[in-house]
């Protein structure tokens, strides 16, 4: 099984999970059948969402690990036919192993809809979401 999830960087931080894929500076690339890491530093490079997930799909990645993810990325990643799994903290390699062990929670799109509105704390003079129900 290959797995996708963006760290931080691929340098001294590579083994930790970025916030999100847009605090997210490079992306792993994690084989469980034979431990190969791959590690990319898209930075600087024109890259078109879609694109990208048709390419990750074409080589066999098709699950996901990520700390938060926005509604609305989840449910392309879902209706693309990936599996997105919640991280257990930002360690990459303890998530690996809970991910090889089959440890690792499935992300829901009502806990990821629910995270939105916790950041909204009512403020809707301020809120331009389309996704909030306020």
């Amino acid at each position: 099984m290959k797995v996708f999830v963006p760290v931080i960087d691929s340098a001294s931080h590579r083994y930790e999970i970025a916030g999100g894929f847009s605090a997210s500076c490079s992306v792993c690339i994690f084989d469980t059948s034979d431990n190969h890491v791959t590690w990319y530093d898209p930075s600087g490079l024109p890259v078109d969402f879609a694109e990208m997930l048709e390419e990750l799909k074409l080589n066999g990645v098709v699950n996901v690990i990520a700390t938060a993810m926005q509604p609305m990325a989840l449910k392309v990643f879902s209706n693309g036919g990936f599996r997105v799994y919640r991280s257990v903290g930002n360690d990459l390699l303890t998530n690996l192993e809970l991910l090889k062990m089959r440890c690792l929670p499935l992300y829901g799109y009502e806990e990821a809809l629910s995270e939105v509105h916790s950041f909204c704390a009512s403020s809707c003079a301020s809120c331009s979401s389309a996704l909030c129900q306020n």
